[in-house]
């Protein structure tokens, strides 16, 4: 399978938003009778388009080169993420120091870093066809090389749900690195904190 990541406002210019909509309607993250995660299928729908409009932040729509389909997603955008002294080797905190400032009193780094802010695949392609995981990763990491190469930068990182499949994905397979833990104020969820240096 050919796979290709198009920029969500280089598909509206050239085909209209009208037309992304279409796209973006066959995306699902239900697998049998379970829906995997509803607040990526949700963001997709609902805020992808205006938040690239906004330049909030760009969704990557991933689809098939040979039939179109869509496959799979993922959002990015540019944020200052604060990383705790605590835990970290010299060597990361060498690697931290060349993108951050040091707030001694908080015991802190505050750091800007690349986020990937959703992460989907489209579950609504029958398992043959279906990009996994490690796929989708290889065409987020090559946009944000791609953006690095012209801005600098050297950090990524991600949020995501306390799950044992998430953790082992993200952590073991992907080798980020966990620094902390939030609580939504939205739906009151533990997220995970994860970096990693590209």
């Amino acid at each position: 399978m050919n796979s290709v990541a198009l920029n969500i406002l280089d598909v509206m210019e050239c085909c209209g938003s009208e037309a992304v909509q279409g796209i973006i309607l066959d995306f699902s993250t239900r697998k049998l009778e379970q829906t995997l995660n509803p607040d990526i299928e949700e963001f997709l729908k609902k805020n992808a388009i205006q938040f690239a409009k906004e330049k909030k932040s760009v969704t990557y729509l991933v689809t098939d080169e040979n039939d179109g389909a869509l496959l799979g997603y993922f959002t990015l955008a540019h944020k200052a993420i604060e990383i705790p002294t605590t835990g970290l080797s010299n060597t990361v905190i060498k690697k931290i120091e060349k993108y951050s400032q040091l707030n001694e009193e908080l015991g802190v780094y505050t750091v800007s870093a690349f986020l990937i802010a959703q992460f989907g695949k489209n579950y609504a392609v029958d398992d043959g066809e279906r990009i996994t995981g490690d796929e989708l990763m290889k065409l987020c990491n090559k946009e944000l090389f791609g953006v690095q190469h012209r801005i600098g930068g050297g950090l990524e990182y991600l949020d995501c749900e306390a799950d044992a499949k998430l953790i082992d994905f993200y952590q073991n397979q992907q080798h980020f690195r966990l620094f902390g833990e939030r609580i939504s104020t939205k739906d009151g969820k533990r997220y995970l904190q994860y970096m990693k240096f590209i």
